[in-house]
């Protein structure tokens, strides 16, 4: 099996109040990392995936995968990180509960 392109991924889920908060948070993120995006591919991130999370009834929850080329990559990208949550509070106010999870791929099977 070949070695994965990308050796590292953080999975963070984000839990707001109401569905329109969530399409709102939606948009507002991925118009900010599309402003950032340059510089989130020069610190080595190379995908982010949003999904919406939709098996629990009556939440409201985003999830956003992230991968990056190594944890060097991982680590640079903090700051944009950090950047790009203060401008979406600023675009937003939008209050959403963030949990965080980082894992170093092992297996990476496409079909």
């Amino acid at each position: 099996m070949p070695k994965p392109e990308n050796l590292l991924m953080s999975y963070i889920v984000c839990d707001m109040l109401s569905k329109s908060d969530q399409t709102v948070a939606h948009d507002a993120w991925v118009y900010i990392i599309e402003e950032m995006s340059d510089r989130f591919k020069s610190a080595g991130a190379t995908r982010q995936t949003v999904s919406q999370i939709w098996n629990r009834e009556g939440t409201f929850k985003l999830g956003f995968m992230w991968e990056y080329k190594d944890e060097k990559a991982f680590v640079q990208c903090q700051s944009l990180f950090r950047e790009a949550e203060v401008e979406f509070q600023k675009r937003t106010g939008i209050a959403w509960k963030i949990t965080p999870t980082r894992g170093i791929v092992l297996t990476d099977m496409r079909f």
